[in-house]
């Protein structure tokens, strides 16, 4: 194991053996065992760590909330920076709707902390999610095709890179690095927070309708062809699965941007004249609650 007991930080540093370790060792998709865990309270833990990695030529995997399908958030005998405690959601402009996020908030955080202000970020679909991966990632929500991905509403990010620097990338200040961030996934430093512009959606219609799952082909046909006419307002998504799986194995979610029950109705009602369907709970609800 490579020396890091070198490495002084604000925040909490986890070794194997210790009391929390097997908490923070892991991600969704992948057991880890790092060698360093640093929970990093400051944007300058954040550069003392990654200082610490090349020193002693480790791994370095940075964590927001560790949902990542390939399990680049833990790894085995290098460091785990995990960025959880820098999860601060603050008002930068009220009149712009301008928000700061810490790169390692949750999306039911941030949802809570905008549901006073009447404002929404198009999200992904879990609250437990990281803000820092998905929106590195370029963020696909139930606000998708109204207010496009979680990228599109991102005007700055305050970056480590990874000689050192602590820079602010936005479209007038190292406008490469930040049309690198905006999809490119964690690949171009360790992003600390995010400057985002929320929208004024405070309440959306949605819920689920449910299909015979021998349907699936004429259900399939029948959704794509009401999407390709349905309005930017209305987001769907299809979930199905094996039979025999769940109880409805055929499912549409549905989300309409706006809280006004008559004209959702209206919006979704293409989707109820396909055969067999069920609604199952639609109705208008704060956007938070759509997050599972």
């Amino acid at each position: 194991m490579s020396d890091v007991t070198t490495l002084v930080v604000d925040g909490e540093l986890i070794r194997p053996g210790d009391d929390a370790y097997d908490t923070h060792r892991n991600a969704y998709q992948r057991h880890g065992a790092p060698a360093l865990i640093v929970r990093a309270s400051s944007t300058d833990d954040v550069r003392r760590t990654v200082a610490a990695a090349q020193e002693q030529d480790l791994v370095l995997s940075v964590r927001s909330g560790g949902h990542g399908g390939p399990g680049f958030a833990t790894n085995d005998g290098g460091i785990v920076l995990d960025l959880g405690p820098l999860d601060g959601v603050e008002v930068l402009d009220a009149g712009r709707r301008l928000v700061r996020i810490g790169a390692g908030a949750r999306w039911a955080g941030v949802t809570r902390a905008l549901a006073p202000h009447g404002w929404s970020i198009s999200s992904g679909d879990t609250t437990d999610v990281g803000v820092g991966g998905l929106i590195l990632g370029g963020g696909m929500g139930w606000l998708v095709r109204q207010e496009g991905l979680t990228i599109d509403a991102l005007v700055a990010a305050e970056v480590v890179t990874a000689d050192g620097r602590v820079l602010q990338a936005g479209a007038d200040e190292h406008p490469d690095l930040f049309w690198a961030l905006r999809g490119g996934g964690g690949n171009f430093g360790v992003v600390t927070s995010f400057d985002v512009i929320a929208q004024p959606v405070p309440e959306v219609y949605s819920g689920h309708i449910a299909y015979p799952r021998a349907d699936a082909a004429t259900v399939l046909r029948g959704w794509r062809d009401v999407m390709r006419a349905a309005p930017d307002a209305l987001t769907s998504m299809v979930v199905l699965l094996p039979e025999g799986f769940a109880p409805q194995a055929l499912i549409v979610g549905v989300c309409v941007a706006h809280g006004d029950a008559a004209a959702a109705e209206q919006v979704i009602e293409p989707l109820l004249r396909i055969g067999g369907a069920t609604p199952l709970d639609l109705r208008v609800r704060p956007y938070g609650d759509v997050l599972a």
